[in-house]
């Protein structure tokens, strides 16, 4: 009688590793990596997917304590045949433990500062700051602001990881009025509060021509939206679709509920998809 078949068993995940990251303004970013084991020597060049988490979020979110969206385990769901990248969430300037940022104005809350954060907080976690390749990702205000990190290193990044799309352009346009108003009610209550909002109600996407010259790499993407959620709205994801065409993969459910194990789910298969360098 033949020895019975073993299923295939999930790699093993070192850390977390945690880190405080310096910003250039001197703000310091709490960020952990999660890596699973033998990873680290592969032959491949080391890719690091750096994701950032949404308004009013914070890292725990994301990390191994999140019973949803929770990045270890994505981890852990890579087969060991494909590309294991490194997966890193950190808290943004003005959420979580993040410190420093106290005296500096909303202007520093809006996404194209936290797609540099991304940058550095990413840089900090490569064993290769020669030659790294990095995949941007992020919910909500996370996955703006990783498309401000692809622009600002375009040659570097080989994916983007796009979470539940906010409104853009001419929709963001319509809701700034009453995203600064929401911000303006909390001004004397929580006047640090008061800048983050204020400076998330005057942030937006790039232009539309510098997302197309981005596009034109052939920059594969993954877009996970919800149909039924009103603050990221279909019009957001489907016209990210539109301009990054056949390298962007939409999915879709119904309902928002769905959208975190849906993701999650997503994200394994895409990242194992992706070639190896």
């Amino acid at each position: 009688m033949g020895a019975a078949e073993s299923e295939p068993t999930a790699p093993a995940v070192t850390g977390p590793c945690e880190r405080k990251v310096r910003a250039v303004d001197g703000t310091l970013l709490p960020s952990k990596l999660f890596t699973a084991e033998g990873s680290a020597g592969s032959h491949r060049r080391p890719v690091v997917l750096t994701f950032l988490h949404g308004l009013g979020e914070r890292m725990s979110d994301y990390d191994e304590t999140s019973t949803d969206t929770n990045m270890q385990k994505v981890v852990q769901a890579m087969p060991e045949s494909g590309m294991r990248p490194r997966i890193v969430v950190f808290d943004a300037r003005g959420h979580g433990t993040s410190t420093g940022w106290e005296k500096g104005g909303p202007e520093q809350f809006h996404w194209r500062c936290l797609g540099a954060d991304m940058l550095q907080v990413a840089a900090s976690h490569t064993d290769q700051p020669w030659d790294p390749r990095f995949i941007f990702g992020g919910c909500s205000m996370g996955a703006a602001a990783a498309v401000w990190a692809a622009l600002l290193s375009p040659r570097k990044v080989c994916g983007l990881v796009l979470y539940l799309v906010p409104t853009m352009w001419a929709g963001r346009q319509a809701r700034r009025g009453v995203l600064e108003a929401k911000a303006a009610s909390v001004r004397e209550t929580d006047p640090i509060k008061y800048e983050v909002l204020l400076g998330a109600a005057r942030a937006d996407f790039p232009p539309r021509e510098d997302m197309e010259r981005l596009a034109a790499t052939g920059i594969p993407v993954l877009v996970v939206n919800a149909r039924d959620d009103q603050i990221h709205p279909m019009s957001s994801a489907e016209t990210i679709k539109e301009i990054f065409g056949q390298s962007a993969t939409l999915v879709v459910v119904d309902k928002v509920e769905d959208a975190p194990k849906r993701f999650m789910d997503e994200l394994a298969k895409w990242l194992a998809a992706l070639p190896a360098a």
